[in-house]
């Protein structure tokens, strides 16, 4: 599973995403209901141009999602996974690549807003290493982060090269279609000519 981060252009991908989960997902994943196509769309316009959204791709289509949001210390995450990509430990990998780039950003705190009935959420934010706090029906998890290493810097720069070789191989696959249709077809030698052999008048 290809993970990397999303270009401004391609949040389009993200909302479509979004736009796949079910109306109980769409309740887990925005702690609250009525979250309509219309919302979704508005809510992606709306993410500032430094928030990180990293995608799980399957080919061309993004099957998962980590959008990262920093506020001063605190950075704010939420994670979504398609129904069909939940037993392979895409969650864990979107957030793992999350807390790099909290780090890296020298985000003190991890912090991510869940129902107490997303349990899927829940199991995830532990495995991390969260801290929970459940209050009604609501849960908050925070993370304590460290200062960036080298660790990090390579986790994050990872998801950028991933972007960079994926453009830069369809560039030379569109390069390529191009030049072989602007190319002249190759001419068919004239049966009546044998190769080496010169005619004098």
């Amino acid at each position: 599973m290809l993970i990397r981060r999303l270009y401004a252009h391609e949040r389009r991908l993200y909302a479509d995403h979004l736009k796949r989960l079910s109306d109980s997902d769409r309740r887990l994943r925005f702690a609250g209901g009525g979250m309509t196509d219309a919302r979704i769309d508005a809510h992606v316009a709306g993410i500032d141009g430094d928030a990180l959204i990293l995608a799980a791709l399957d080919g061309e289509m993004v099957v998962g999602a980590a959008h990262v949001s920093i506020a001063g210390a605190v950075a704010e995450v939420g994670v979504s996974v398609d129904s069909g990509h939940r037993t392979g430990g895409t969650g864990s990998d979107l957030l793992r690549q999350a807390v790099a780039f909290a780090r890296n950003r020298r985000a003190e705190k991890l912090y991510t807003l869940c129902l107490s009935d997303n349990r899927a959420m829940m199991a995830l934010a532990r495995r991390t290493g969260m801290t929970l706090h459940a209050d009604g029906g609501e849960a908050e998890a925070f993370l304590d982060l460290p200062p960036p290493d080298a660790a990090t810097l390579c986790r994050e720069a990872s998801t950028g090269l991933f972007a960079v070789f994926h453009d830069w191989a369809e560039l030379v696959e569109a390069y390529g279609e191009a030049l072989s249709q602007s190319l002249p077809a190759p001419q068919q030698p004239d049966p009546t000519l044998r190769p080496g052999l010169t005619f004098r008048m």
